[in-house]
């Protein structure tokens, strides 16, 4: 009997002096096995090349990252369906999510955050989903889509076609190059005359 405790005792301690080693081998193991850290990059595009997939972002802090992108980069544009590297200009804010690589910050997702802005005005022309408003500060462009909300006072659904020029309304647009705005939402204010 002491010679089967002195077997097992020993078996035991080996066990625990080799899972001893493999436990302090195995931190270190799943440290270099983990990818890095995701980093979110925000600020307003500084310059972009569409053709080599980079950018790069002054962040509010006044620092400049570089952005690179890769076939597997996912771009979201508001207003548009499927954003290329041709739709991000200078100025437009931007969210980066990515990993840090050698300085640089290779992009997993784009996402431009146009700004915002709230039109009062007279519609001067609709012309399918497009409509020209008159405003205090001169004609904006606005285009509407199937996300867009409309509000007619007594109407159920009210679509673009419930509304007519001359119509005095107000309309959240969310801006895009070449000083374009996608309406958001538009009410009718009064009608014209």
């Amino acid at each position: 009997m002491g010679r089967w405790k002195t077997w097992f005792g020993m078996m035991v301690a080996s066990l625990l002096l080799m899972m001893g080693g493999v436990g302090m081998a195995w931190p270190q193991a799943v440290r270099a096995a983990r990818a890095p850290a995701r980093v979110i990059v925000r600020g307003t595009i500084a310059t972009v090349n569409a053709d080599a997939r980079t950018l790069t972002v002054k962040t509010a802090k006044g620092e400049t990252v570089e952005v690179v992108g890769t076939d597997k980069t996912i771009l979201l544009v508001v207003g548009i369906r499927k954003p290329t590297w041709k739709d991000l200009h200078p100025d437009e804010r931007v969210l980066v999510v990515g990993t840090r690589t050698d300085g640089k910050v290779e992009a997993i997702r784009i996402g431009v955050r146009p700004p915002v802005q709230t039109f009062h005005g007279t519609i001067a022309e609709i012309k399918e989903n497009r409509l020209v408003l008159e405003t205090n500060k001169g004609k904006a462009t606005l285009l509407t889509d199937d996300r867009t909300r409309f509000r007619v006072p007594g109407v159920k659904s009210p679509t673009l076609k419930d509304f007519k020029v001359g119509d005095r309304v107000n309309a959240l647009g969310v801006g895009h190059f070449d000083d374009i705005w996608y309406v958001t939402l538009m009410s009718l204010v009064r009608r014209g005359r």
